[in-house]
């Protein structure tokens, strides 16, 4: 399933994060289309494995778009757009990384220790399960409101900005085999793989370290354009302060 956003040609897809965070990205994917002047597709995940994600993004380039595509990650789909990107290069004319998340385990327990300085006793405890892949539905919505606080500074409160629903079994299963493939380094090897160009835009405040993303891909001589924008955390789109630098940075690399 996909939204559009614009006229066609569709050139720019989004991919949201979570996993299971299921159409989170409607606001974002409607400002970015009256604003570019850009037709975007807004690719929703309705599978339980990476293998299946991806091919199900594959069915949603081809049956909607009919050029390169530049594919746009926000968190977890910031992987998965690289993921993809690997495997059809033929597709992607560049890859966008909006919050993505560390690509080497080593820099992980920061992400942790920054979100729980921000959270009660209750939120922290939603949090580890998230982190032990044991989430529950009454969990999952509550992970909005959870990660409002850990994750951002300053958050404009905007209904589209909600995702339609959340997959706790998605979050679980997919997030497992995501952890796996960047413990064994394998994820790391699949940006090295990509052909595309590669721009990173992240917040300052971002639980997740910037440095977590250029050093291990400037260890592996991958080529990364990064963009880092001030009082701005995971979701630039949604900051009160940095959503303006932000859309005019994506425009620009999108252009």
């Amino acid at each position: 399933m996909i939204r559009r956003y614009g006229k066609a040609p569709y050139k720019i897809v989004l991919v949201h994060g979570g996993p299971g965070a299921i159409g989170s990205l409607r606001g974002f994917a409607q400002e970015l289309s009256e604003l570019s002047q850009m037709g975007v597709i807004e690719a929703l995940q309705s599978k339980y494995s990476i293998a299946e994600l991806r091919e199900e993004l594959y069915i949603q380039i081809k049956d909607n778009c009919s050029d390169k595509v530049t594919l746009v990650g926000h968190s977890w789909g910031a992987w998965l757009a690289a993921l993809f990107a690997e495997k059809y290069p033929e597709l992607i004319e560049h890859v966008i990384l909006i919050g993505c998340g560390p690509l080497e385990d080593k820099y992980v327990s920061e992400i942790g220790t920054r979100r729980l300085q921000n959270l009660s006793e209750e939120e922290g405890a939603i949090y580890q399960r998230l982190l032990d892949n044991q989430a529950t539905d009454e969990d999952m919505e509550k992970v909005p409101h959870v990660f409002a606080k850990s994750d951002h500074y300053c958050l404009e409160s905007r209904e589209e900005h909600k995702a339609d629903q959340t997959d706790s079994e998605m979050y679980n299963k997919v997030w497992s085999e995501a952890a796996k493939l960047r413990t064994s380094g394998k994820l790391l090897t699949s940006f090295k793989n990509i052909k595309a160009k590669i721009y990173l835009i992240q917040g300052r405040t971002d639980p997740h370290p910037v440095n977590g993303v250029t050093i291990p891909l400037q260890e592996k001589g991958v080529l990364c354009e990064t963009y880092v924008l001030e009082k701005c955390g995971h979701s630039p789109f949604m900051e009160k302060y940095a959503k303006d630098e932000f859309y005019k940075i994506l425009i620009h690399v999108i252009a």
